[in-house]
């Protein structure tokens, strides 16, 4: 498979999952899915995995299956999913250390896909019963906890809610001008996400000083998107975004420029887990966790 085969594979499945939800709260509400190896599916992967409607949340490929005593059934269809593998060199003439980023991708299945012995049956029971819920939060609690949180200036006199890099403020009407309590805390996380591209916190130079419109705007409002949804659902919130003109707008960008869903969902997970004071995963931490020796690959420069 070549690198635009990949992304335009990563990109209909995700549409696919967001015409089938509705939303991307949807797709962030499911359990997060896990491999035979115990590794949690995080950012584009969980979205890749969200719709998949089958009873386990666990997935491997087939050498795992087999490992495990399973054998997956004929004819059953596999699922992509894509980590990235940091290679290092060093420059022969300035022995500058230069660092360069492959994705890499290969497939899964799920465990209702397969057959399994006895002692398969049980670790997946036990896995599957030992998920991780959704920990629920106040939605007020969620920014109290923002550690480090720009100044919020609640005023009326706001044409719109804005973030402010270079004033490091974020700008929302008060509660009260709001037709819910839910749409406040959307809009509020919402430029929370935007909050962390400052360069104290994670530094996204690239949502710094883009246009209206323009790819870099574009790009950082997907990133707050899939964050605030995200933080909606860890606070309980309700789904208020399943509307076809949502769905179509979406669409249209992420086929534009079908890199777009892989760039912005760490980062929208990153920004979420970044606020909730949760460690955040790095490139070198997914590696570790998913890269397996026996595992074909195919590597894709980025």
């Amino acid at each position: 498979m070549i690198k635009s085969e990949i992304y335009a594979a990563i990109t209909e499945k995700i549409i696919a999952n967001l015409e089938c939800c509705g939303s991307w709260q949807q797709m962030w509400r499911t359990v997060s899915p896990v491999s035979l190896n115990g590794h949690i599916y995080r950012g584009i992967n969980r979205l890749m995995l969200a719709n998949d409607h089958f009873q386990s949340r666990v997935y491997g490929t087939f050498q795992q299956i087999r490992s495990n005593g399973g054998s997956v059934r004929k004819g059953e269809k596999s699922t992509l999913v894509v980590f990235w593998k940091r290679l290092q060199s060093t420059d022969p003439v300035t022995l500058e250390e230069k660092t360069k980023y492959l994705l890499r991708y290969y497939h899964v299945f799920n465990t209702d896909q397969a057959h399994f012995d006895e002692i398969g049956k049980q670790k997946i029971e036990k896995m599957n019963g030992t998920a991780p819920g959704q920990p629920v939060m106040e939605a007020e609690q969620i920014i109290q906890g923002f550690r480090d949180a720009p100044k919020i200036i609640f005023d009326q006199s706001d044409n719109a809610p804005c973030y402010y890099p270079s004033i490091d403020e974020i700008h929302v009407p008060p509660m009260a001008t709001f037709t819910t309590v839910e749409a406040f805390y959307r809009v509020l996380y919402h430029e929370g996400i935007h909050s962390t591209m400052h360069e104290s916190r994670l530094n996204r130079p690239e949502g710094r000083g883009n246009k209206f419109g323009d790819e870099n705007y574009t790009k950082e409002e997907l990133v707050a998107e899939l964050g605030s949804a995200f933080l909606a659902n860890m606070a309980g919130f309700s789904d208020l975004q399943n509307t076809s003109a949502y769905i179509r707008n979406w669409s249209g960008h992420l086929r534009d420029n079908n890199k777009l869903i892989v760039w912005a969902a760490s980062r929208a997970e990153k920004a979420a887990v970044y606020i909730l004071g949760h460690p955040v995963l790095t490139i070198d931490d997914e590696q570790l966790a998913e890269v397996k020796p026996e595992e074909e690959t195919a590597e894709v420069p980025f």
